[in-house]
């Protein structure tokens, strides 16, 4: 997982549609048009993994977008067996996933690595629970300082670092970082809560949240981060996908 650092695409799904939020508030976000296409233009850009969430599925608690998924695996899996190597692109998935059993399903479906936020929070031994836990990421969304979950609404009292060593002592694969008061605002990222949450594991650990230039990527890759997910600024078209994975 994550073996040289790697430049992750966002594809955050609501209403079917792709959706950039502006600090993880509901209804703030610009739509960017079928998912499905704008993974097939991820894929064509040289995407090598994916990051899906079902934002949805986040805020009501259950999965929400479970069709356009399906189609969107069904792409990648298409790309998988037409390329001469066998390659297939990874997809990692999060947002309402609230069960172990879920997980393992989703795992087994043609997804390579499961989130778990909300889930993970609530119940820290659901990580052991999935049928593979080196496939699971826990994600740990912070603002203020704090772990937030159930859609960046509910405050835990969680330090991020501290929540990070307890899921890699469970097994967890990897910690998805993301600073919720940066999210899709394009003003640029702060490394010092992301350097405190490397420091504090062993696994590989994925940046997100506030990217608005290939420096900010570069700063994040230096500050530790195995992986950088990339949304509103890729959409945006303040770089390419190939520029970012050219630093």
């Amino acid at each position: 997982m994550f073996t040289e650092f790697t430049v992750v695409p966002a594809v955050d799904l609501q209403d079917g549609q792709v959706v950039q939020l502006v600090g993880g508030e509901r209804d703030t976000g610009t739509r960017y048009g079928d998912p499905v296409e704008a993974v097939r233009d991820w894929l064509d850009a040289g995407a090598e993994t994916l990051h899906l969430v079902d934002l949805d599925g986040a805020f009501e608690g259950e999965r929400q977008n479970a069709d356009a998924i399906e189609d969107i695996l069904t792409v990648c899996a298409e790309v998988g067996e037409s390329d001469d190597e066998g390659s297939a692109v990874d997809v990692q998935l999060g947002g309402g996933i609230r069960s172990a059993t879920e997980a393992t399903d989703l795992l087994g479906r043609g997804v390579d690595r499961v989130i778990l936020g909300t889930a993970a929070v609530e119940n820290p031994g659901i990580v052991d629970e999935v049928v593979d836990p080196e496939r699971v990421m826990v994600s740990l969304d912070a603002s203020d300082g704090e772990v937030v979950v159930s859609g960046w609404t509910e405050e835990t009292g969680l330090d991020p670092a501290e929540a990070a060593g307890r899921y890699a002592d469970l097994g967890a694969g990897a910690i998805l970082f993301t600073d919720v008061d940066r999210e899709g605002r394009m003003e640029g990222v702060r490394t010092d809560p992301l350097e405190r949450v490397v420091e504090a594991v062993d696994i590989p650990v994925v940046a997100s949240g506030g990217v608005s230039s290939l420096a900010d990527i570069r700063a994040l890759r230096d500050a530790g981060a195995a992986a950088v997910v990339v949304g509103t600024a890729l959409y945006e078209g303040r770089f390419t996908l190939t520029e970012a994975q050219n630093l």
